[in-house]
């Protein structure tokens, strides 16, 4: 029983260096944090068949597949943390903050948007087209009070 090895030509190192500028490169589009790994363990292993004649192709792309893994599980995660991570903390949430807003068809018209009225008072103290204080805005309600 005769046994196939699979046998790949070997990649010339400025192929591989290739490679790996253009995974670089991609990675600036995709923001994965995956390809730049990849790019990465390509150029290494560029460098490395510079110096080192392999004796196949398998093993140049088993050097890219060790070192891209390597990479990805020790460096990934601190350069997600990195580099799309912010130090502050914004919360923009234009709704929830109070302002002027208007008596329209017995709802709150505030930020372009009608509310449900929620007060203290009673309904019928508003008249329409009354400007009124809104305190804040919640789920379907808005928290007012007479201006």
């Amino acid at each position: 029983m005769e046994v196939q090895t699979m046998l790949l030509d070997i990649i010339d190192p400025y192929i591989l260096l290739g490679i790996g500028v253009v995974l670089i490169g991609l990675e600036a589009i995709v923001t994965s944090f995956i390809l730049i790994w990849f790019g990465l363990g390509f150029i290494i292993a560029a460098f490395i068949s510079m110096g080192y004649n392999f004796s196949d192709g398998v093993w140049q792309l088993g050097v890219v597949a060790i070192v891209s893994l390597v990479f990805i599980v020790l460096l990934r995660k601190k350069a997600l943390e990195k580099f799309l991570s912010s130090d502050e903390d914004i919360s923009d949430n234009f709704l929830e903050e109070g302002g002027i807003g208007e008596i329209k068809n017995s709802k709150v018209f505030f930020k372009g948007t009608y509310w449900e009225i929620d007060s203290s008072l009673a309904d019928n103290e508003f008249k329409e087209n009354e400007k009124i204080n809104v305190i804040k805005t919640y789920k379907n309600f808005a928290k007012i009070e007479k201006k």
